[in-house]
């Protein structure tokens, strides 16, 4: 047995608080920003769409901010750009992945850009690992 098992436990029962929390604060910033958008004459999937590239940049430049003034510049850079690609890599496609199970139904994609979007995507993707390589940092 471990002597600091209740450390442990407390551990786990905050993390699991974190994450009702998130959930209820998620499902409050939807509505409440839907009610906005409909307030302000804003397409709803815009304001989501904003709401969202706020409420994902925000803490990935707080962190990186963190972390460069702690002389951690690498790590500032990385965590940045891999948070980005697994969004891509992860949070996209688990959700659909999820419904396609669930529901035994295609998720359908409507995007007339989507494939120039995607090889952007991985034009720069390769742009990144070949910067990093050529700058000689360690992978």
């Amino acid at each position: 047995r471990r002597e600091d098992r209740q450390k442990v436990q407390y551990g786990v029962a905050g993390f699991l608080g974190a994450i009702v929390w998130i959930g209820i604060f998620s499902f409050c910033m939807v509505d409440w920003a839907t009610v906005v958008s409909n307030s302000l004459g804003v397409p709803v999937a815009v304001a989501g769409l904003t709401v969202l590239a706020a409420g994902t940049s925000v803490p990935d430049l707080l962190s990186s901010v963190i972390v460069a003034k702690q002389g951690e510049g690498d790590m500032a850079v990385s965590s940045s750009i891999g948070s980005n690609i697994f969004d891509v890599l992860v949070g996209l496609p688990l959700p659909w992945l999820c419904f396609t199970i669930v529901e035994q139904e295609k998720v359908v994609v409507k995007a007339e850009s989507l494939g120039a979007s995607l090889l952007v995507l991985i034009f720069m993707l390769v742009v990144v690992i070949c910067s990093i390589k050529l700058a000689n940092w360690r992978m």
